[in-house]
């Protein structure tokens, strides 16, 4: 049995710019995709899964989060983390442990992406807002990576015309997402960027990028010019680098 969903919100949108259809009483009628298992530092497992809700008015799916007691414990019931809508098109969602010990979770809405917080010892999840990374339609979800530090790195592609990615990052010294950096352009003006294909961390901390084309079998990268520690812009290069082979060696 489900858990009641969590409070609606105020009709419409968000202040922070997400859609929400508040006429969902929140069932968890039917599964889209698979269940994302976040690891917690405590030994413990958090999943989020996208659940379509057949008293919806608007036809799109919705969040919902479970959680351990303790580590290899059986999951608790299914809860709705907001009235925040999912999609269309895609049920694309991502989450993530941060440096405090709070969980983080990201949605596609309508062509960007929502965010929602929960504090490190659970409670209700935060008003969904928008993340503000906006890529072209169809060029993919955004990818988070864990530097070595505890920083997080929130990664998508663009659509704007001064670069083909960007990102967001959030020191673990504050715990606050700061603004939108581009990431460089790639040198073709036919060619788009999907999402990160891989993030590796090399031995001096700077991070290296690949990614393909959206629509065409070719592989770019791009990597740090310093390792981001809290003022970020101009640390990544002007331009990708088109890789030789899938694998950018």
């Amino acid at each position: 049995m489900a858990a009641p969903a969590a409070p609606a919100a105020p009709a419409g949108t968000t202040e922070g710019g997400c859609s929400l259809d508040t006429g969902a009483r929140g069932v968890p009628d039917a599964p889209s995709g698979s269940p994302v298992s976040v690891p917690r530092a405590d030994g413990r497992v958090d999943q989020f899964q996208v659940f379509y809700d057949s008293t919806a008015t608007q036809g799109l799916p919705f969040v919902w989060h479970r959680a351990q007691a303790e580590p290899g414990a059986d999951y608790g019931a299914w809860e709705r983390v907001s009235a925040g809508t999912v999609g269309p098109k895609a049920s694309f969602v991502t989450a993530v442990e941060n440096a405090a010990g709070g969980l983080e979770v990201f949605w596609l809405d309508h062509g960007g992406f929502c965010h929602s917080v929960q504090g490190a010892t659970g409670g209700a999840w935060s008003a969904p807002e928008d993340f503000g990374l906006h890529p072209s339609p169809y060029h993919g979800f955004l990818v988070l990576f864990t530097r070595s530090n505890g920083t997080l790195i929130a990664m998508a592609s663009s659509g704007r015309y001064d670069r083909s990615m960007e990102s967001r990052t959030q020191l673990s010294a504050d715990g606050v997402w700061r603004p939108v950096v581009p990431m460089g352009k790639v040198p073709d003006d036919f060619a788009g960027l999907g999402a990160p294909s891989t993030v590796t961390e090399l031995p001096d901390r700077r991070l290296k990028v690949t990614a393909r084309e959206w629509n065409r079998d070719r592989y770019w990268q791009i990597t740090e010019a310093a390792p981001d520690d809290g003022e970020p812009r101009g640390r990544w290069p002007a331009q990708w680098q088109l890789c030789a082979t899938q694998q950018c060696a």
